[in-house]
């Protein structure tokens, strides 16, 4: 149990003759260490990816092998999103995050030792497997905590937008990657000082965790909801197995999940054969996406916050990125369109992103009083899985190309990989979005039983 944990044996602070919730300032301070987590792992996840085929050549291996560094962060979160779950909702928040935050800055550190050149040629594929994997059982304890910090430590009217600033900061970290792998890297010999650089933020995120976050919860709660505790592990997950609306929600936020994971990772793999290099795909592709999305979820949780319409955002923003994606599909093959497929991503990253971060929420409202890390750690899980089932989708599916394919900027001047036409897995990739999304929105409907609690819940002393 933290320290000071019991300091309080009143679950509400008076102001004159009136019971109030109250919440505290130091709730800032631990969701800016879990953003900065957030931020460093998604550094770490999918650092390679802007600059796949660079890194091939440095490590002498395959794209293939490249792209499995990615998904070995999405195959990890299974057993250790077991994991984070039962801390989470069983022990606290603040051993989550603090043991988090080590595990990411060790296996950030055995990362940039397998570029080493003392380090021998035959070691440095396994030496970057296991700090990324090190990262990767990291990233539940982290990703997961949103929903909990969200709901222990903030007042109703804030809890999407302390939702949203610890999911997008993950994102705001993808983008930073996709800008700074093809800046940092502009040859395979600066792979060692990338790895160095980005691993700066994981360095601030153990210091903050370690120093800072003190406590899981705070004297008293911020709402009545927090004020009731949470149905145990075990209890959660067979509450969970019979409540169909949540299914529903954890495919189709699941699919926008893995669609995001699985573009973002290939995104560059993608537009070069048909002219666009490391840069383009990179820093704009990639900043269009993500910056797009930022915009569009600040917005759309600040709205949620305000008007409690989760359902009904959610489904627009799901048609919407669905109809961005379609118009991706069809033109990323063609020459001399780099400003409509920027536009189209960007547009696709308005719409997407805010559907997790109130996807959450939704998780949240549609299961209480199912732990939150436990409802929205399944919903990450399941989206994740997609993303892995995608990711092998494109490895199998791609159409190679011959060597002397005129116009493609994949291979370096002295390389040449394998390169590939991504149409087949990206055509059936858009069809599932469609049909998923359909089926969400024509179908989907549920109660918000957090809300309704509180709305019942009357403050009462003894």
């Amino acid at each position: 149990m933290d320290r000071n944990e019991n300091e309080s044996s009143q679950s509400y602070q008076i102001i004159g003759d009136i019971p109030t919730y109250v919440s505290y300032k130091r709730r800032w301070y631990i969701l800016a260490t879990l953003s900065v987590l957030n931020l460093s792992g998604a550094v770490q996840w999918l650092s390679f990816a802007p600059i796949a085929y660079k890194a091939a050549d440095f490590y002498r291996t395959n794209v293939s092998v490249i792209n499995m560094i990615s998904a070995v962060f999405m195959i990890a979160l299974v057993p250790a999103g077991l994991c984070a779950m039962w801390i989470l909702d069983t022990f606290n928040l603040r051993l989550s995050i603090i043991f988090s935050a080590w595990l990411n800055f060790i296996g950030s550190g055995i990362r940039i030792v397998s570029a080493l050149p003392e380090v021998q040629e035959e070691a440095r594929v396994p030496l970057v497997f296991i700090g990324s994997s090190l990262v990767a059982f990291a990233q539940p304890f982290f990703l997961f905590a949103s929903t909990k910090l969200a709901a222990v430590w903030f007042p109703d009217d804030e809890r999407a937008t302390a939702n949203m600033i610890a999911t997008m900061s993950n994102l705001l970290g993808i983008m930073l990657t996709g800008i700074l792998s093809p800046v940092l890297v502009p040859e395979k010999d600066k792979i060692l000082f990338m790895l160095c650089i980005e691993s700066v933020p994981t360095v601030l995120a153990a210091a903050m965790a370690t120093i800072g976050v003190c406590r899981s919860k705070p004297p008293t709660p911020p709402s009545a909801s927090a004020d009731t505790p949470s149905q145990s592990f075990l209890i959660s997950i067979k509450s969970l197995l019979k409540n169909k609306a949540y299914w529903l929600l954890v495919c189709a936020i699941g699919c926008g999940i893995g669609l995001f994971t699985a573009l973002s990772t290939v995104l560059s793999q993608i537009l070069c054969p048909w002219g666009y290099d490391s840069y383009f795909a990179g820093v704009v592709c990639n900043s269009a996406l993500i910056g797009g999305g930022i915009v569009g979820a600040i917005l759309a949780c600040v709205i949620a916050d305000k008007i409690k319409k989760h359902t009904e955002i959610t489904k627009i923003c799901l048609a919407l990125a669905t109809l961005a994606v379609i118009v991706f599909a069809v033109m990323y093959s063609y020459r001399d369109l780099a400003a409509p497929i920027a536009v189209s991503l960007g547009m696709f990253g308005f719409f997407a992103l805010p559907v997790y971060p109130i996807g959450n929420e939704l998780c949240v409202e549609t299961t209480y009083p199912v732990g939150e890390a436990t409802s929205s750690g399944i919903l990450m899980m399941v989206g994740q899985l997609q993303g892995i089932l995608l990711l092998v989708l494109f490895s199998s599916l791609g159409k190679e190309l011959p060597s002397d394919f005129p116009g493609e900027v994949c291979n370096s001047s002295d390389s040449a990989l394998a390169i590939y036409d991504m149409a087949i897995p990206l055509y059936i990739m858009t069809g599932l979005a469609i049909v998923i999304m359909l089926v969400f929105v024509l179908t989907f409907l549920t109660r918000y039983r957090r809300l309704d609690a509180e709305n019942s819940i009357v403050p009462s002393f003894q």
